[in-house]
C-alpha cells in the first residue's frame, strides 16, 4: 500500500467525463444541447485540472474534488438540484426489505464478535451500490444477500475490529443511497455495546450518495445514535467547507469509518488533521485506487491509517 494521498491519475479524466456524461444523457434529450453541456463540462474540467493539477503534487490535486464541481455544473445546467433523487428514494425503500432480512440473519449470531463482522460484511456489500465509477455495474439489489455469506474482506480486518471494540464514541461517515440502509446494521450491533454512533451524511446532493434530502427514507434515526449533515454538497467532507457541528463530532469520536471510495480519496490527503484512527471500507472499483491502496481490482476492502 502506498503512504501519502491519492493523487490523480490520468485514467481518472476519461472517468469524470463519462460519468458526466451519463448523467447529461439521462437529463437532456436534445442532442444539441447534450453537446453544447458536454463541451461546458469539457471546458470546466480543463479549468480544474489547470487549477488543482498545474502539479500532481498539489494537494487539491485528488478526483474528489473535481468530480464535486463538475457535479455542480451538472446541477446548474439542468436546473436540477438533486438527478438522482428519485432514483436513491426507490433504491433506499428497496434496501429496507433487505435490511429486514440481513437483521434478522445477523441477529442469529450469539458472539457479539460473530455479529460485528457479518454486520461489517453488510456494510461492505452495500458499497456495491456505485453508480460514480464508469466501467463498474452495480450488481442488482435483489442479489445483495448471496454475496455477503462467502465475502472475504482484503486488508486489516483484526486491526479494525479492535479498535472499534476499544471505541466509545464512533463516527460514520456514510456514502452511497441504499447502502446507508445496510450500515444501519453495523450502528445497531455497535449500540448494542452502549457506543455512541453518529451518521455524517451530505447536506446537497453529489451523485447517489445519500444526503440530507433523501435521508428521510433511509430511516437512519432509529439505528444511529444521531444523523448529521456536512452543510454542502461535496463529495466527500471537506473540512474546509462543512458544518462546525461536524468537525466537532469528529474531534470527539474515538474512531472514524469512513465509506466509499470518495472518502478514501479525500480523507487519506487530511489524515493528519483529522487526528484520529481512520477505517477505511471500500470496494476497490477503479484501477487508480486499487493501484494506490495495493486492494485487489473489485474486491471489498477494510484499511486501516492510525
Amino acid at each position: 500500500m502506498v503512504n501519502g494521498s491519492l493523487k490523480l491519475y490520468a485514467e481518472c479524466i476519461p472517468c469524470l467525463l463519462q460519468v458526466r456524461y451519463r448523467e447529461i444523457a439521462m437529463l437532456f434529450n436534445n442532442e444539441s444541447e447534450r453537446v453544447e453541456v458536454m463541451r461546458k463540462i469539457v471546458e470546466e474540467l480543463n479549468k480544474l485540472l489547470s487549477f488543482f493539477c498545474s502539479s500532481r503534487e498539489n494537494p487539491s490535486c485528488v478526483p474528489t474534488y473535481i468530480a464535486t464541481e463538475l457535479f455542480r455544473v451538472i446541477k446548474k445546467l439542468s436546473g436540477i438540484e438533486d438527478p438522482y433523487l428519485k432514483f436513491k428514494i426507490d433504491v433506499h425503500r428497496r434496501l429496507i426489505e433487505i435490511y429486514v432480512e440481513a437483521k434478522e440473519f445477523v441477529s442469529r449470531f450469539e458472539k457479539y464478535k460473530d455479529k460485528l463482522l457479518m454486520a461489517i460484511k453488510f456494510s461492505l456489500i452495500g458499497n456495491m451500490l456505485d453508480m460514480g465509477v464508469i466501467n463498474y455495474r452495480p450488481p442488482e439489489v435483489k442479489d445483495l444477500l448471496k454475496e455477503v455469506v462467502e465475502l472475504q474482506i482484503y486488508g486489516n480486518v483484526n486491526t479494525a475490529l479492535k479498535l472499534i471494540e476499544k471505541a466509545e464514541n464512533i463516527a460514520i461517515i456514510l456514502d452511497n443511497a441504499g447502502e446507508a440502509v445496510l450500515d444501519r446494521l453495523l450502528a445497531e450491533v455497535l449500540k448494542s455495546k452502549g457506543k455512541s454512533v453518529v451518521a455524517i451524511i451530505k447536506g446537497g446532493a453529489f451523485q447517489n450518495d445519500i444526503s440530507i434530502g433523501d435521508a428521510y427514507y433511509a430511516e437512519l434515526e432509529k439505528s444511529f445514535s444521531r444523523v448529521i449533515d456536512t452543510g454542502v454538497d461535496a463529495s466527500s467532507i471537506f473540512l474546509n467547507y462543512i458544518r462546525k457541528e461536524v468537525v466537532d463530532v469528529i474531534k470527539h469520536s474515538d474512531v472514524v469509518i469512513s465509506k466509499g471510495m470518495a472518502n478514501y480519496e479525500y480523507l487519506t490527503e487530511v489524515e493528519n488533521m483529522i487526528g484520529k484512527p481512520i477505517i477505511y471500507m471500500f470496494i476497490a472499483k477503479c484501477q487508480p485506487v486499487s493501484m494506490y491502496s495495493g486492494v485487489p481490482l473489485g474486491k471489498p476492502a477494510i484499511i486501516v491509517h492510525m
